[in-house]
């Protein structure tokens, strides 16, 4: 195990900075991720956090299945495990208009070129001193096999993190691998989390231990595990994706672990949308448009409407 040692320089602490000149260009194409010191300033993590913990703290996104319960079954009135928030810019747009969300339409437009567009947006809180570990997984595991897709998920703490609360670790090199099998958690197919259990070794894990204002990016490929939190404070973390447009895969890829997989937030979201949702979707569909552009759009929507059947 290694850990990646990330310094701020003294003038960096309380002001407004973007990536810095060397933003990883180099180390990224080799290892499949990087860490930055800092790509915003604390009056804005304390700005992003603050509207964050009002969502959770609401449920903001609960009927919608867009708030549930990432490592866990997902239970009305249950404590959850590892709540996730999908799309948070739906309740509170002006994370939208964030020096983060500026520095990192950047960064990704340095890292995969001027084509990269903003795709999603999603929160983790994990609580204090139990908040499940995340386990090992790839993003694209999540998707159907028929798709490519080149994305960066920009992660960033809104406390500082390490081992004691769950900071990512990665493999390095394995953005360059195919999907690697992967199973429900727990063998449950109520549970959201899929695990990578088999064809890396976890003892080569790269540990990114982070200020509050920091970040880690990674690629849709690469291997990435977060430890559980066993500190006294719950542990935030707010993630931009960013990516060019998805292609059909030449050779299509079987994830059978998708099948026959329904999390209890399908059917709350499906409820949603009988008594009104449509309405609303239709509404933010149309801000989606204009944000990732008509292609886009229509080939996710195409890849929802395809993960559904197979379910």
């Amino acid at each position: 195990m290694v850990t990646v040692k990330v310094t701020i320089r003294p003038n960096q602490a309380d002001s407004a900075i973007g990536p810095p000149p060397d933003c990883g260009e180099t180390a990224f194409p080799v290892n499949g991720f990087v860490a930055l010191p800092r790509i915003t300033s604390a009056q804005d993590v304390g700005f992003i956090r603050t509207r964050l913990m009002r969502l959770f703290a609401e449920k903001a996104g609960r009927s919608e299945g867009m708030l549930f319960d990432f490592a866990g079954t997902d239970e009305e009135g249950g404590p959850a495990k590892l709540p996730q928030l999908l799309d948070p810019r739906n309740f509170a747009p002006e994370l939208l208009r964030t020096e983060f969300f500026h520095n990192a339409e950047g960064l990704a437009k340095r890292l995969l070129g001027p084509n990269a567009r903003f795709l999603a947006d999603h929160a983790l809180l994990k609580p204090a001193r139990d908040g499940a570990e995340t386990p090992w997984h790839q993003d694209d595991a999540f998707r159907p096999g028929d798709v490519d897709c080149t994305e960066v998920s920009i992660w960033m703490p809104l406390q500082p993190v390490n081992e004691a609360n769950g900071c990512l670790g990665f493999i390095p090199g394995s953005h360059k691998w195919d999907v690697l099998p992967h199973r429900w958690l727990s063998g449950d197919g109520r549970i959201h989390a899929l695990e990578c259990h088999t064809g890396f070794d976890p003892g080569r894990v790269v540990l990114c231990p982070l200020p509050a204002g920091g970040c880690t990016v990674h690629t849709n490929r690469t291997l990435h595990w977060a430890g559980p939190n066993r500190s006294d404070a719950p542990r935030l973390a707010y993630v931009l994706v960013f990516g060019l447009p998805m292609q059909k895969a030449a050779q299509p890829r079987n994830h059978h672990w998708l099948a026959n997989k329904d999390e209890p937030r399908h059917e709350r979201r499906r409820r949603w949308m009988r008594h009104g949702g449509y309405l609303v979707h239709a509404f933010r569909r149309v801000g989606q448009i204009r944000q990732v552009g008509w292609r886009e759009t229509s080939m996710r929507v195409v890849l929802k409407v395809t993960r559904r059947r197979r379910a």
